[in-house]
């Protein structure tokens, strides 16, 4: 009797509950599809994101930094969203593939710290495109608060003497080593670098003269289709003539 009841098949609670939990994630992940095509609209200058293909809660990204103290880096990144994501309290987290030297990116980890931007969590107004916008901000900030708890506190005290150059010297590290590691392709990662390859260069070159073929001609059809209306609008008025 004690085997048969171990065995019995789940009652019509557990069954609604097991219903609804699906229900629940379904909707979760219907609404991270649409937040990723609202993502890909308004993602900040300079960063590109693609989900990963065998996990839609790992995405990979990469941020090129033109200006400033970190300037020429190309840094990647892995965002990760919780089952519970996008739900009260739920962060992401973004972790960088190699270090960043900033106040707030933990110097173990490299997970930047969202909590500076983002003390509480509210689903109803905090999204991805929020987050970008604040890692992309890091690179170019210039004060931090006073007593501020950071997640990388030697970092913070290394910007605020930086009259030394201490500080400047690691960025300029972490910049090289970005540039070192850019052909090291995550496993899994959707966004790979490649070397460049000479035998690509007269395919790019047939290909970019196909594109500019094809836009000449689209500019000439105009022309040629205004030629042709006023060649048969001249024979319609030379035929009513004759008549």
């Amino acid at each position: 009797m004690g085997k048969a009841e171990d065995h019995a098949p789940p009652s019509g609670a557990e069954q609604m509950s097991s219903l609804q939990k699906y229900r629940s994630q379904t909707m979760k992940d219907y609404g991270l599809m649409i937040e990723y095509k609202h993502l890909r609209q308004h993602v900040p200058g300079g960063i590109y994101v693609l989900p990963s293909f065998d996990e839609t809660r790992i995405w990979y990204g990469t941020i090129f930094i033109h200006t400033g103290l970190y300037r020429n880096g190309i840094f990647k990144f892995t965002i990760f969203l919780p089952e519970n994501y996008n739900g009260p309290g739920t962060y992401p987290r973004i972790v960088f593939n190699t270090n960043v030297f900033h106040p707030y990116v933990y110097a173990e980890s490299r997970e930047l710290d969202l909590k500076p931007k983002f003390p509480e969590w509210d689903p109803e107004l905090h999204y991805m495109v929020a987050v970008l916008t604040y890692l992309k901000s890091i690179f170019f900030m210039k004060e931090f608060p006073e007593n501020a708890t950071v997640a990388n506190p030697a970092a913070l005290e290394m910007y605020r003497q930086k009259a030394d150059n201490k500080y400047i010297g690691r960025v300029e590290r972490c910049v090289d080593e970005s540039l070192e590691n850019v052909y090291n392709n995550e496993q899994g990662s959707t966004i790979r670098f490649t070397k460049h390859n000479p035998a690509h260069d007269n395919l790019r070159k047939e290909l970019f003269a196909q594109l500019e073929t094809a836009s000449a001609t689209d500019e000439q059809k105009p022309a040629a289709q205004e030629r042709e209306s006023i060649e048969e609008k001249s024979a319609v008025e030379s035929n009513q003539e004759s008549s």
